[in-house]
């Protein structure tokens, strides 16, 4: 995957079990703008009688499918099987993959100077947080 970003796996949960069409435009915003790359996207909920449904961004919403465009295959029936033992009946969840494409661009340009990125860490948003408190 040389040039490529980092890919990141992001699980949000709703209550209520119905998604927020509204945060499509941030994704749309931030796929436009060449910051992230879609890869693939799964829908969960579980209903009150507690009854699971899930659907792939093609059978979700058309929007969500465009982001997506073809899907990378890296979600599926069974990934939506383990993350609905774990719902609340009510409850949905968003499984979202994604590139950081700015990330593959830096990674390729440090590469085409002969240079190797050796390490990558994610620092949780929580740690950076707890880490000011202090």
């Amino acid at each position: 995957m040389e040039g490529k970003g980092p890919v990141d796996l992001v699980l949000v949960e709703f209550s209520g079990g119905r998604f927020d069409g509204g945060i499509l435009a941030e994704l749309e915003t931030l796929v436009e703008a060449g910051t992230i790359t879609v890869l693939d996207a799964l829908l969960v909920s579980r209903g009150g009688d507690g009854s699971v449904e899930w659907a792939e961004a093609a059978g979700a919403d058309e929007r969500l499918a465009a982001l997506v465009g073809e899907p990378a295959g890296l979600l599926a029936a069974e990934d939506a099987e383990a993350v609905a033992e774990e719902l609340q009946p009510g409850t949905a969840i968003g499984m979202l993959v994604f590139e950081h494409t700015w990330a593959g661009a830096l990674a390729a340009s440090v590469q085409s100077r002969g240079g190797r990125l050796v390490d990558w860490e994610r620092v949780p948003a929580a740690a950076l947080t707890a880490l000011a408190a202090t």
